[in-house]
């Protein structure tokens, strides 16, 4: 059983790089500390322990919605770079409404409140995001709409209940086009993992 988002990752790896190599080069070496603390700076805030742990493990991947996709159902993990330009741009677009938005971590926001955390992003203005507002649902993983703000309750707990998600997914994953009799894992928001003949994941629902 993983307990640890470090052996998660090692399993989301191992399953790239046996059955989506094309995706396994996306993916981008570590941040360092000091990255991390600047982007924390900028965006005035201490991540969530899970978020500065993937960032250590990762800084994101690739911008490139082909063969980038790790995230199910079309998410690109995010890099500290990105993320901050992300962070800057929907509290620019989207600020908090007149009158202000929850700030208990899992309540609904139509602006995009200053301590949700950047971590996947759609390219077309959706994202995956970190809720680092307080409360028992500090920590989880949620959807962004840019039509809708925060709604719904968190696809994942944390981090680390994300990852191994996808690492299951990925380890009974299909490849493109063959008949498979088996039992595909499907992740909290109903993907399968499919890899195409290029070595690339990707990710039905």
């Amino acid at each position: 059983m993983t307990t640890t988002l470090t052996e998660a990752w090692a399993r989301v790896r191992a399953a790239l790089d046996t059955h989506a190599p094309s995706t396994a080069r996306a993916v981008r070496a570590p941040a360092g500390m000091d990255d991390i603390a600047e982007a924390q700076s900028v965006m005035r805030q201490t991540f969530p322990e899970a978020v500065r742990e993937q960032l250590l493990l990762f800084d994101g991947a690739e911008p490139n919605p082909v063969t980038s996709v790790l995230l199910p159902p079309l998410y690109i993990p995010v890099g500290l770079q990105r993320m901050q330009m992300l962070w800057q741009r929907k509290r620019s677009t989207s600020p908090v409404p007149a009158g202000g938005d929850s700030a208990v971590a899992g309540e609904p926001c139509r602006g995009f409140h200053p301590l949700l955390v950047p971590i996947g992003d759609d390219t077309t203005g959706d994202l995956l995001v970190v809720d680092n507002r307080p409360g028992e649902l500090q920590g989880s993983v949620l959807t962004w709409s840019r039509d809708d703000g925060l709604f719904g309750t968190p696809t994942w707990r944390s981090v680390t209940e994300m990852w191994a998600d996808v690492a299951s997914a990925l380890e009974t994953g299909s490849a493109r086009g063959t008949a498979d009799d088996g039992d595909p894992h499907l992740t909290r928001n109903g993907c399968a993992a499919v890899f195409t003949a290029d070595g690339i994941l990707e990710w039905e629902f």
